[in-house]
This record gives C-alpha cells, structure tokens and sequence, in this order.
C-alpha cells in the first residue's frame, strides 16, 4: 500500500513527448552553458591555483557550481551583478574564481527561470533576459581582460602568452556561450513575436542588465 501512494516519476522518453522543439532547444542551450561554465571554473583555476581554497579542490567547486540550489552564501548572499565586480575588488580577500563564475552561473540561472528542463505547458525563458545575459557575460569577459590591482596585476590570469604562444581559450569559451544565448534569444523572440530591447552598448560597457534578479 505504501508503495501505490509514492509518485510515479515519468520516464525521460516519456516527458520528451510532451516538449516543443522550442523547449529541447532551450534545454540544449541550457545545458550548453552550463558546461561552459564549468568548464571555465577549471580552466581559470588552472591559471589561478592560489584563488582555490586549502579546504576545497577543483572537484567539490564544480560540484557547488552544478548544484540546483547555488550555494554562494560564503560571500555573504550578494546580487550575481556585484558578485562578479567583487572578483576584481581591491579590498576582496575571498575566491575570486569562484566569485566570477558563480556570479556568471546565478546570472543564467535567473535568466532560465532557475529550471533545466520545460515541459509543453511550462513557461519558456524571457527571451529579454537570455538577452540581457549574453550582453553580461560580454561585460565580465571585458572586465576580465581589463581590470588590474594596484600593482598592476590582473586579478585573474585568463587569455595571454603561455609558452610563447597565444592563449585566447578563455575569450573563446566566453565567446560561445555569448553566441549560444544570442541565438536563443532571437528563437524565442521570434516564437512569442515580440521585439527584442535591444541595448546599443560600447565594447567598454561597465553596465550589467537585470536578468530576473
């Protein structure tokens, strides 16, 4: 009897006939990006080993930044905008990797609504938000180039000379995930037939936009 009243969860083949073709695409993007990012948080560790807390590994921080509820309460619970600024603050003492990325995941997460996965009836993602969140990631990729200490360091090695040679992997992967969000955006607003606010924005933008938070 105990076992008849437990919910009987759907079979995955299940649930894929009730999704629009629009809503497999937002699951891909989704999951795209989430990747990304995790990717991006190792690759910048790689560069900035001394960011990694001695009590942590590279390990447990992708598992935090994959968690459905993203834990960033060690920096004392700020909005992912101010987040991602606090990485290159003087005066920050904390993770400065983890400040970046999980600044950036907070900022997908709202603009997805917080879901991975949209069924027939469920709502889609804004496409304005999808929107105004590649255009914040191209500010965090700037602000990543540009900003230096007082001693005129980067706070975060990214894109540079290694070896003689060229590293621009970091602007690249931003660059995808950027493009990735541009191409949803445009889907859905041509699904819901609406017009995107589209933000005339020079390449030194400072400014993040709301995404839902």
């Amino acid at each position: 009897m105990a076992a008849c009243a437990m919910p009987i969860k759907a079979p995955q083949e299940v649930k894929n006939l009730v999704k629009s073709d629009t809503a497999f695409f937002v699951e891909a993007v989704r999951s795209e990006l989430d990747q990304s990012l995790s990717l991006l948080l190792v690759k910048l560790y790689r560069r900035n080993p001394i960011q990694l807390p001695a009590s942590s590994s590279v390990e447990d921080r992708v598992s935090q930044l994959k968690s459905p509820e993203l834990d960033l309460q060690e920096f004392g619970g700020p909005k992912p905008d101010d987040l991602v600024r606090m990485a290159f603050s003087e005066d920050f003492t904390g993770d400065r990797v983890y400040a970046f990325v999980g600044g950036l995941q907070s900022m997908v997460n709202h603009a997805f609504d917080h879901r991975r996965e949209y069924l027939l009836l469920d709502d889609l993602p804004s496409a304005q938000f999808v929107y105004n969140s590649a255009r914040n990631i191209e500010t965090a990729a700037y602000l990543l180039r540009i900003q230096r200490n007082d001693s005129d360091e980067p706070y975060l090695y990214a894109d540079g000379i290694q070896d003689g040679i060229l590293n621009a992997s970091y602007s690249q992967l931003m660059g995808e995930m950027i493009g990735l969000q541009d191409a949803l955006s445009t889907a859905l607003t041509k699904k819901d037939q609406r017009a995107l606010n589209a933000v005339a924005r020079g390449a030194a933008s400072f400014v993040f936009l709301p995404v839902g938070f």
